[in-house]
């Protein structure tokens, strides 16, 4: 179960969306906890029901030949008990469901204390953090009172359920001896027999508490699965218009010219973006109207803006992250082991609107192929060594293969064998050797990391060891040996100097990688053939908030005087 929901969760980026968009909360604490109590207190449950269906069959026989209405006041007894116990019990679900969302809320707002450790350390921010988790605990504890007063009244209930008719069996079959109609033995057998079926007939009443604590986590686990499946049929918060993402395999030359001719001059296209208004997924907020632009091999664009005006939700919706609004966005992107350029009578394009998803591995079709590479600015660091740091997200299948074979064996449903078709897809270059990795090291100027860390396959916190700027020329280590076509950079070079920012955007030149960037840095105006300026967007106004032109040389000279 948790192979099958943590492929659910992590297929057409329904992680995401649930994260993003706040639509459950705690989904991990669903995936591990509540799996766990789920699957361990059915098959308790079902043992319970089958020794209870066993035994009442063994017994009835026993007390019905006995003294048949002794059988019916019993059946009569535990029904009225059932009721009893679901009327007072009814809140149980309801206080079980929320200590398990509150203690999962705490338990959260501790693993924030410990992932953000350093920041809250700078601001002194210890205090504010205590009130924070001491709130989320009284909450937390608060609602387990409740649910302790509750499981006190009815268990109150259930033990005077338990003794009130012990005393039955034998007051009842007692004068049935004294007139000889039985012998003394049958009264300790109709006594045991008369508790046996008890027990079977009242488990309702005896583990009304587990059963309400099921409950809870059922309903907890039903609310999850809903959500994995209506983003599966792609109902998860999808707006009714949405911008159409399209892979569009290509094989040959050039674009076309209008009349048929092949501009020798033309560069090879890589990206369309026609008449695109971006929309925030919640509010509706237009943040950028009507954006047309192209962008051909080797045309760099920096895209500007003042903060908020939608220069990084640009990049979530050339992503797939965000698709709400209206236009279309085509990647041309090869087919493995093609090396050739576009054209348009051999382009075979593939839908993806944002939800074209393999099957197997439930990832965007090409959006993490060779040809189009993401950098966010606060690099993601993978749990695992310096070697699988460098070789995400393009060469994951080869470290997951490799770790399946140490010793010890693994169940085979939790061996993920990567797809032969999506993997030929992805490795249209050969898995870099250790000498590639140490070299690429080097080229983006951490290659002292190797003796701090002793190798490539030690083990560290990454995030926390390395600093922010580390990082960032790690992720642009990880671009280097991928070798795309195209980068998008989300100010990819923010915590970095501006010898270093230089350094790294000849090698992705040198390397032959065309880049869109966002920034904020005058420097970056010398990387760069065109500027995209978004300003913010006015609600009123229906005109375009956006301007793209060249950088010419004489203009940047001047510029960057300044």
């Amino acid at each position: 179960m948790t192979s099958y929901f943590m492929q659910r969760y992590l297929t057409d980026r329904t992680f995401y969306k649930i994260q993003s968009q706040s639509i459950i909360d705690n989904p991990d604490q669903r995936i591990v906890d509540d799996l766990s109590s789920f699957t361990s207190t059915a098959l308790s449950f079902s043992l319970t029901l089958f020794n209870a269906a066993v035994d009442l069959i063994s017994f009835s026989n026993i007390l019905y030949t006995i003294y048949p209405p002794l059988f019916v006041v019993l059946l009569l007894y535990s029904i009225g008990g059932t009721v009893i116990s679901i009327f007072l019990g009814k809140g149980l679900v309801t206080l079980n469901f929320l200590q398990e969302k509150k203690e999962a809320d705490f338990r959260y707002g501790l693993v924030r204390v410990r992932e953000n450790a350093e920041s809250i350390a700078f601001y002194g921010g210890e205090d504010n953090e205590l009130q924070l988790l001491l709130q989320r605990f009284t909450s937390a504890f608060e609602n387990l009172t409740q649910l302790l007063i509750s499981s006190r009244n009815l268990e109150f209930f259930t033990n005077g359920y338990r003794y009130l008719i012990q005393i039955v069996p034998a007051a009842v079959v007692a004068p049935m001896y004294f007139s000889g109609k039985i012998e003394f033995g049958v009264i300790n057998q109709s006594v045991s027999a008369f508790s046996h079926i008890l027990g079977d007939v009242s488990l309702v009443v005896y583990q009304f508490q587990a059963i309400s604590a099921f409950s809870a986590v059922i309903d907890r686990l039903g609310e999850f699965d809903d959500i994995l499946d209506s983003s599966r049929s792609k109902s998860l918060s999808d707006p009714m218009e949405y911008i159409n993402l399209t892979y569009s395999h290509v094989k040959g030359s050039q674009v076309l010219d209008s009349n048929g001719s092949t501009p020798p001059t033309t560069s090879p296209r890589l990206l369309d973006v026609e008449s695109l208004t971006l929309k925030t997924p919640k509010s509706n907020s237009t943040l950028v109207r009507d954006l047309s632009f192209a962008i051909d091999e080797k045309d760099n664009l920096l895209v500007v803006g003042p903060s908020g005006s939608g220069k990084t939700s640009l990049l979530r919706a050339l992503a797939g992250l965000w698709n709400t609004g209206k236009g279309k966005i085509t990647f041309y992107v090869e087919k493995a082991g093609d090396a050739q350029s576009p054209t348009s009578s051999e382009m075979a394009p593939v839908e993806e609107n944002s939800a074209n998803v393999n099957e197997e591995f439930g990832r965007p079709i090409n959006s993490n192929s060779k040809s189009v590479f993401f950098l966010p600015q606060r690099p993601y660091m993978v749990l695992g060594s310096l070697r699988q740091q460098l070789l995400y997200p393009t060469w994951t299948e080869e470290v997951v293969v490799s770790d399946t074979t140490k010793p010890g064996g693994s169940l085979p449903f939790l061996t993920q064998v990567p797809n032969s078709k999506n993997v030929s897809e992805k490795h249209r270059v050969p898995v870099p050797t250790t000498d590639d990795l140490t070299q690429v090291l080097e080229d983006v100027r951490i290659g002292y990391i190797l003796s701090r860390f002793k190798g490539l396959d030690t083990v560290y916190e990454w995030s926390s060891v390395l600093s922010l700027g580390e990082q960032q020329r790690l992720a642009f280590a990880r671009l280097l040996l991928s070798k795309p076509k195209l980068a998008l950079l989300d100010e990819s070079t923010s915590a970095l100097d501006e010898v270093n920012e230089a350094h790294l955007y000849e090698k992705m030149k040198a390397a032959g990688i065309t880049y869109i960037s966002i920034g904020h840095r005058r420097t970056l105006y010398a990387y760069h053939n065109r500027v995209l300026d978004i300003s913010s967007a006015d609600a009123d106004s229906r005109q375009r908030n956006w301007n793209i032109k060249f950088i010419e040389q004489d203009t940047l000279h001047n510029f960057l005087k300044v």
